[in-house]
């Protein structure tokens, strides 16, 4: 199974407290969240689906929070645990708060080691909890498996499979855009009408579960892959056709949907599940109302579509480049380099010659070690001449392999001899790495304006220029 942060939900009326303590979990590798009213936090608990939830007593409506149905709709695990931080540990609030609905509570001072040492005991019940609820667990809502019962099933399936020469497939439906139903009554009720429409279409043999609150599989024994992407199709068709019940509303819906089978996944029920996902999500990102199967896939890989190799292709280093909006000439006292280090907070500047072309660069290593001992040196005395650099139209390919080949931590990006900018060792491991999901936050309010680039064209400074 995929690891993952912990998903932890503050909920307090006081903002200064949701800031610092979101603030202390990120430090110590914990997703958070935070909602400043109980209207918000059932908000978050329905699309954010926290492991835990951390509630602060004195919020308006707190104990809606710790009794919140939502704490029981959890995708993956069997509930979601709740904190209270109460104004006292005397005995009626201790009560008050766990007769609430509580699992645990903090009094107040609230003391960050003791939060986190009190999250870790809490994401070990968890997990103890997670284990029983994926083995034998059933949705409560809808009486159907969750994702436990579905591997289990799935297991028997395959077993009997393996013994009569048969296949198995699984056919994984996901309903559209399932948050703008909101966490109320009525999303419960879509799924219920969509579930109605799947078991009218069942055959004896097929088996339904839930392993997600907007996720239903069916279990097709004795079916091939043709035949399960062919049933799929026809429901996802009547799906879309029909009208649903919202609220006082009727209303469209559609259903993505992913189908895998053992002859292209093999004899394991993990194997299938996950292949199954897989297809499932190429069918959301293929726009939704759609059926995604092993032949889609292979289709788009012999069009070329889903090659990760291509997908820097056509980029050059000017593409990925950080831009320079500081240059030096060579005359430029060292005084001057230090002050335009200090103010523009640079990590490398360029410098160019007599001729406005690019003659090196200046690092703050060296203006820290030697222009603020030697201050009656030049730019030109402080620039690293051999400094590494590249021609803006270079391919983004040959960018990589200059760095695997050389040690340099960064390259300089030129137009035939005009500086643009830099690209660090750094910045292609962030090209790399996967979309943290942090940097998709709610409120960029407290995210520090350094982290984002100007998109606009910056000023240009040029330090010891000519006039």
């Amino acid at each position: 199974m995929q690891r993952r942060p912990l998903r932890v939900l503050l909920v307090s009326p006081d903002r200064s407290f949701l800031r610092r303590t979101a603030e202390f979990l990120s430090a110590c590798r914990l997703e958070a969240y935070v909602a400043a009213d109980a209207d918000q936090a059932e908000w978050a608990l329905a699309s954010r689906e926290p492991d835990l939830v951390i509630v602060d007593t004195n919020t308006p409506r707190a104990a809606a929070v710790l009794q919140s149905p939502r704490r029981d709709q959890h995708s993956t695990q069997a509930y979601v645990y709740a904190i209270a931080i109460t104004d006292s540990d005397s005995p009626e609030r201790v009560f008050d708060a766990l007769a609430g609905g509580a699992d645990d509570i903090i009094p107040r001072p609230l003391r960050f080691t003791e939060l986190l040492v009190r999250i870790r005991a809490a994401a070990r019940s968890l997990e103890v909890e997670s284990r029983l609820h994926r083995r034998v667990g059933r949705r409560s809502g809808s009486g159907l498996g969750n994702s436990g019962v579905l591997l289990r099933l799935l297991r028997e399936d395959l077993r009997d499979a393996a013994t009569t020469g048969n296949e198995v497939s699984l056919v994984l439906f996901d309903v559209d855009y399932a948050l703008r139903f909101g966490p109320d009554p009525g999303f419960d009720r879509i799924v219920e009408q969509v579930t109605t429409i799947i078991r009218s279409e069942m055959l004896p043999t097929y088996r339904m579960c839930q392993p997600s609150v907007d996720q239903l599989a069916v279990l097709l024994p004795n079916s091939t892959s043709d035949e399960a992407y062919q049933w799929a199709e026809e429901i996802r068709q009547t799906i879309a056709a029909a009208d649903f019940q919202h609220a006082d509303s009727t209303l469209k819906l559609s259903v993505s949907v992913g189908v895998a089978a053992s002859a292209d996944s093999g004899p394991i029920a993990e194997e299938l599940w996950e292949n199954v996902q897989e297809r499932l999500e190429f069918a959301k990102k293929s726009g939704g109302n759609f059926v995604a199967s092993l032949r889609q896939l292979q289709n788009e890989d012999a069009a070329g579509g889903s090659s990760h190799g291509r997908l820097f292709d056509g980029t050059t280093t000017a593409d990925v480049l950080r831009p320079t909006f500081v240059q030096l000439a060579s005359t430029t006292p060292a005084d001057e380099v230090i002050a335009a280090f200090a103010k523009h907070d640079l990590d490398v500047a360029p410098v160019l010659d007599a001729q406005r072309k690019f003659a090196g660069a200046i690092t703050r290593d060296v203006v820290q070690n030697r222009a603020v001992r030697s201050r009656e040196l030049t730019a030109a005395e402080l620039v690293d001449a051999n400094f590494p650099q590249m021609e803006s139209n270079a391919s983004f390919s040959e960018l990589v392999n200059y760095f695997s080949e050389h040690p340099t931590p960064c390259v300089a990006i030129v137009d035939r001899g005009k500086p643009l900018g830099f690209v660090s060792r750094d910045d292609l491991a962030l090209l790399s790495e996967p979309i943290d999901s942090t940097s998709y936050a709610e409120s960029r309010d407290d995210i520090p304006t350094t982290e984002f680039y100007v998109v606009s064209r910056p000023l240009m400074v040029e330090m010891g220029a000519e006039a």
